[in-house]
């Protein structure tokens, strides 16, 4: 079982002791508290997969495990050379767990400035090679460091707000970075990223949360449309729960 106890997860990483309370002599933390759950996920990736991440701190703080998942379960099923990761984040996590455990040839994209500069120092300090990519507000087309190449797998987990939603301190750089997604139910990045990685890759991965059911649908009808065959995988961690959708694309 994957996970780390806390009074495990605080030999790796010291700041955590600001973090806890004790319960019947029980170490515990708040996950509901964002700088708690940073320094416990920071301890995960030193702990299981020796990896040394900072998060920045207006952006999510990503689920280790669930990701982790999300490219085993993929990786069960493919076994890419090239691999190009849509929106990396502030964290790069997905591109360094893939070259860290498979080493493959891997690119990442991410439009944010900010986030771009962390993901880059995250990549440095755990020395891996990974070619880092600004998509200047592109997915696939129009990239010119992506210009002619094909990926054994393209792999995101990708933005899913509406239209409708709102901003809750979301703000960066005078955007709503987290609020990107598109469509009545946040389907409209997915949509564009299968369309753009046909021709351009042999498999896309994509992974989801669990609501609105409408948006898996969706998304799930479009692979459907253009894979020879579709694979779909669900995981959970805690009250976690994301459906993986894996296309062998026409």
């Amino acid at each position: 079982m994957l996970g780390l106890k806390i009074s495990e997860a605080i030999k790796y990483n010291e700041k955590l002791k600001n973090y806890i309370y004790y319960d019947n002599g029980k170490a515990k933390i708040n996950f509901k508290d964002k700088r708690a759950l940073a320094e416990y996920n920071k301890a995960i990736l030193k702990a299981l997969f020796n990896l040394s991440i900072e998060f920045h701190p207006k952006g999510l703080v990503p689920a280790v495990i669930c990701r982790y998942l999300f490219i085993k379960k993929t990786f069960d099923i493919v076994k890419p050379k090239t691999v190009l990761e849509v929106g990396t984040g502030h964290s790069a996590i997905i591109a360094m767990l893939i070259k860290k455990l498979y080493n493959c040839e891997v690119y990442a994209t991410e439009v944010d400035k900010e986030f771009l500069r962390l993901a880059k120092e995250n990549i440095e300090r755990n020395n891996l090679d990974i070619k880092l990519i600004d998509s200047k507000g592109k997915i696939i087309k129009g990239i010119k460091e992506l210009e002619g190449k094909k990926f054994d797998l393209v792999i995101s987990y990708p933005p899913f707000y509406s239209k409708n939603s709102l901003a809750k301190d979301k703000e960066f750089g005078g955007k709503k970075i987290e609020l990107i997604g598109g469509g009545r139910f946040g389907e409209e990045f997915s949509l564009k990223l299968i369309e753009e990685s046909l021709g351009r890759a042999k498999y896309i991965s994509i992974m989801l949360p669990k609501k609105p059911e409408m948006r898996r649908e969706i998304i799930k009808d479009k692979l459907k449309e253009v894979s020879k065959d579709l694979y779909i995988e669900k995981i959970e961690v805690g009250k976690r729960e994301r459906y993986i959708f894996i296309g062998k694309l026409l």
